[in-house]
């Protein structure tokens, strides 16, 4: 929570001297406890087996103690660990030459001695793998000398070229270049090909800088390294050619950014980069443009919260920069951030004229997507794909849409299992689409393919958001003991939202629900506030009732209600509503007295995530659920009050609107006209976004779908109810409780019509 200095740039007239005393002294103190907390989480994210969190944590650590050569040494050793030596060495010339700069000293002896040690270790390395015929990376690209022709006073630019280059393309997206020192101080004898095979590289860019009367002009072939024989330069077909032009040496800089911007568009020619190679060309700014390629990385490795920082950064650098707006949008939508995501998609929307027209229909069906307008979204994602077949991302999207829409369509999430194998057959470490695959084959019961496909998403992102997630699911699945008490000690200090996801698919996917009911329970143990426990109490109360016991889902629902009175009343007057649900008239009677008496005004706003979604929503749930109550007590002139009370807030938003509908619907049928009920609810359209119809009973429409599925069954819409029956508990563990009455429904309406 940190964000730098305590008021910076305070300034107060007058004799503040003893106020500017203590603000140094605060300032001093918290910048002290941040870079405390940073070394902790490096350590708590090393022990448990997360190495990019240990890196994120340590450079912070590094940037709140600037100064301090152990929080570097930490950082470089961390970097070297995983992987990243020239960054730890690119880390360690930018401290260098500040030192130098501000302070005219050099570092100390003991961090010269770390750094010496990781060049040495670095050079040997690749040798010996390069010797042993190792896997060549075509991400890694050695960067070779320059030719340089003209005025003999540009001739630095035959090595420049190595480190300016090399700098500027190394860590955008996947990429990594060969260190330029090692690669420079390597026997010059070694033609292109041998030479960066020595370095593991999969690939090599030889180029040349030709000077006339002040002008430059920069030309760089990129190559694969395998398959040119040893033979030199000329012998391998180019990947890719680019030029560049500077007026004089002071545009040099320009130069090379455009040199590099070019080349990571060539760099990406797998089927799933075709939007990073329309990024590079859709903005002017490099940095823009590795910002972008980092939060590319991020989200493939369903890293959300890492992917949003990588887009943020790319509209920051380039405000007018299209899809970095479409991709901060996918990611914040990722991160159950909704109303960022439109925010941001709606400001993309005013730059899209740059984009082809391939592009600018993904912009609009991503907006239709995120604006509720589920139809007009897959439409334009069907012609998308059936135009252009190879476009990963709007695969991905239908995928996604139909996954979360279906059900409250009254169609299956599985039929967004084509699309999302077509996903994993062009990208194959497509991270979301495997968890999705792994979802819809829990709801089809192919227990090993699921197995299976949780293997391969740990093993292309084991520290990624959903990693945690799908690692629960696989040990309450199997009933593994020991993995289960390891996942559980990790979710008690993990992310609220992680937590919520890794319930979830255990109570819906896992086919465990004693296991669900634990890991609840588990949670209840170290819940603090009274609304985190009464939300464990909640879903307790959920796989009760699930599991036909009504003495355990009255336990927990009065439970739930000595803690938070506003939710518990509430779910305690949802649960009489239910038409399965065994309720004396008598306690359905409590249960609406109760409900006349609370004034929702009365209620504090939350400050916890699940229950502030409702925190406006109140009054109209008041009343809502009184009408229900007043149907099933058979007051029908009562209900229709209630509906009439209702209607007048509609105002409130979708939801509201779709409870009133609902409710519209019960009294006609009440009346004795399903026909009538019916065509009030085929005129409803859900406009809810689908992370809130998957974390709340009200959002997620359940009470209004099974009714819907009863009303077709009874007018002898056979095959119609059995999709809205069979669509039930599929996404939301608040649906479980229909998930028993649901499979009667559909074995009742099994058949032709």
């Amino acid at each position: 929570h940190y964000r730098g200095t305590l008021l910076d740039g305070l300034y107060v007239a007058g004799a503040a001297g003893e106020l500017q005393d203590w603000l140094d002294r605060e300032r001093d103190r918290l910048r002290q406890r941040a870079g405390a907390a940073a070394r902790a989480l490096v350590g708590r994210a090393e022990g448990d087996g997360r190495p990019g969190d240990a890196v994120a944590w340590a450079r912070r650590a590094h940037e709140l103690a600037p100064d301090d050569e152990a929080a570097l040494r930490a950082y470089l050793g961390l970097l070297e660990r995983t992987g990243e030596r020239s960054a730890a060495l690119r880390a360690y010339d930018d401290f260098a030459r500040r030192l130098a700069a501000d302070l005219d000293v050099e570092p100390s002896a003991e961090t010269r001695a770390v750094v010496d040690a990781l060049r040495a270790a670095g050079a040997g390395r690749v040798g010996v793998a390069a010797g042993d015929g190792g896997m060549l990376s075509p991400a890694t690209i050695a960067v070779l000398p320059f030719s340089i022709r003209g005025d003999a006073r540009f001739a630095y630019l035959r090595e420049g070229m190595v480190d300016l280059l090399a700098t500027k393309l190394d860590g955008a997206g996947e990429i990594r270049t060969v260190d330029p020192r090692a690669l420079l101080g390597a026997a010059p004898e070694d033609d292109a090909a041998t030479l960066a095979r020595r370095f593991g590289a999969g690939r090599y860019l030889a180029g040349s800088i030709v000077e006339g009367g002040g002008r430059l002009q920069a030309t760089a072939s990129l190559y694969e390294t395998e398959g040119a024989g040893g033979a030199g330069r000329g012998a391998a077909a180019a990947i890719a050619t680019v030029q560049a032009v500077a007026s004089g040496e002071a545009e040099l800089f320009e130069l090379v950014d455009e040199l590099a911007r070019q080349l990571l568009a060539a760099h990406g020619v797998a089927p799933g980069t075709r939007l990073t190679r329309i990024a590079a060309l859709t903005t002017d700014s490099l940095d823009a443009l590795k910002a972008y390629l980092s939060g590319e990385a991020e989200l493939r490795a369903g890293r959300y919260f890492g992917a949003m920082e990588g887009f943020q950064a790319a509209v920051d650098a380039d405000p007018s920069f299209a899809l970095a707006h479409y991709r901060l949008a996918a990611a914040a939508a990722g991160s159950a951030l909704p109303d960022l995501a439109r925010e941001t998609a709606d400001r993309g929307a005013e730059h899209q004229a740059r984009l082809s027209p391939h592009d600018r229909l993904v912009f609009a069906a991503q907006r239709a997507w995120l604006h509720g307008a589920v139809d007009r979204a897959e439409s334009l994602y069907n012609t998308i794909t059936g135009t252009y077949p190879d476009d990963v991302e709007a695969w991905f999207h239908l995928g996604d849409l139909l996954f979360h829409s279906n059900p409250l369509r009254g169609r299956s999430a599985v039929e967004a299992r084509e699309p999302f194998e077509r996903v994993v057959r062009l990208a194959p470490d497509h991270v979301a689409a495997m968890v999705h695959l792994v979802r819809i084959s829990a709801i089809e019961g192919r227990t090993r393919e699921m197995g299976d496909l949780i293997e391969r998403v740990l093993r292309a992102s084991p520290d990624g958001d959903q990693a945690l997630a799908m690692r629960a699911l696989r040990a309450y699945a199997a009933r593994d003991a020991a993995a289960i008490a390891q996942v559980t000690t990790e979710l008690q200090s993990a992310r609220a939202v992680t937590v919520a996801i890794a319930f979830a698919d255990v109570a819906l996917y896992s086919n465990n629900p004693a296991g669900a009911d634990a890991l609840a329970r588990g949670f209840l143990q170290v819940a603090r506030s009274p609304e985190l426990r009464a939300l464990c109490h909640i879903l307790l109360a959920h796989l009760a009732l699930a599991a036909g016991d009504l003495v355990g889902m009255r336990t927990e629902l009065g439970a739930a209600e000595s803690l938070d009175a506003t939710w518990g009343l509430e779910m305690r007057a949802l649960f009489a509503t239910l038409p399965f649900v065994p309720v004396p008239a008598a306690e359905l009677g409590d249960v609406r007295d109760a409900l006349e008496r609370w004034r929702p005004a009365d209620a504090a706003p939350s400050a916890f995530f699940i229950f502030a979604m409702h925190d406006e929503l109140h009054p109209a749930l008041r009343v809502y659920l009184l009408g229900l109550l007043e149907v099933r007590l058979g007051r029908v002139a009562e209900a229709t009050e209630r509906l009439e009370s209702l209607a007048e807030l509609e105002a409130s938003g979708p939801l509201v609107r779709n409870l009133t509908v609902e409710l519209d619907a019960a009294i006609a049928w009440a009346r004795g006209k399903p026909a009538e009920a019916l065509a009030r609810l085929e005129r409803a359209r859900p406009e809810l976004w689908f992370q809130l119809t998957v974390a709340s009973p009200f959002f997620s429409l359940a009470s209004q779908r099974f009714l819907r599925a009863r009303l077709l069954e009874e007018l002898g819409r056979r095959t119609e109810a059995a999709g809205w029956y069979r669509s039930m508990a599929e996404r939301s563990p608040y649906e479980l409780v229909y998930a028993r009455a649901a499979r009667e429904g559909v074995e009742r309406t099994a058949g032709e019509e």
